[in-house]
């Protein structure tokens, strides 16, 4: 079993991750009764996988100015504050500050998204 906070190896029987403290949900012997369970662990599993450096740079440059690499990222205060920007016609402003992520993002000052899980290389 590995830790879903920072993917370290861990025995079948621990309740916290015995590297950063992180609650362990319990595997279950037997096939789950709530359909909720099931989705609220996919909807998890999907979130907390890593982000790509590249498709958020690229989101910056494209689509920045309206924020939607912070939304990516997971940084919603940062993206509603983008999409603001945009929306008042101060989407000059918002570009530039997209941009300026965006060399952030491909120099490796921004090197972790909203969940501190690092961003990948790749895609």
């Amino acid at each position: 079993m590995y830790c879903t906070n920072c993917g370290v190896h861990l025995d079948n029987d621990v309740v916290f991750c015995t590297n950063c403290g992180h609650k362990v949900p319990q595997q279950q012997t037997q096939n789950s009764s709530n359909v909720f369970d099931d989705i609220a662990g996919g909807y998890h599993n999907v979130m907390t996988k890593p982000k790509s450096k590249l498709i958020a740079g690229l989101l910056a440059i494209v689509l920045g100015s309206m924020g939607i690499h912070d939304f990516y990222l997971g940084y919603t205060r940062k993206g509603v504050t983008h999409l603001l920007m945009w929306v008042f016609f101060l989407g000059w402003f918002s570009e530039l500050w997209a941009l300026v992520e965006a060399l952030f993002i491909f120099t490796g000052k921004t090197s972790e998204d909203a969940n501190g899980i690092p961003l990948t290389d790749g895609f």
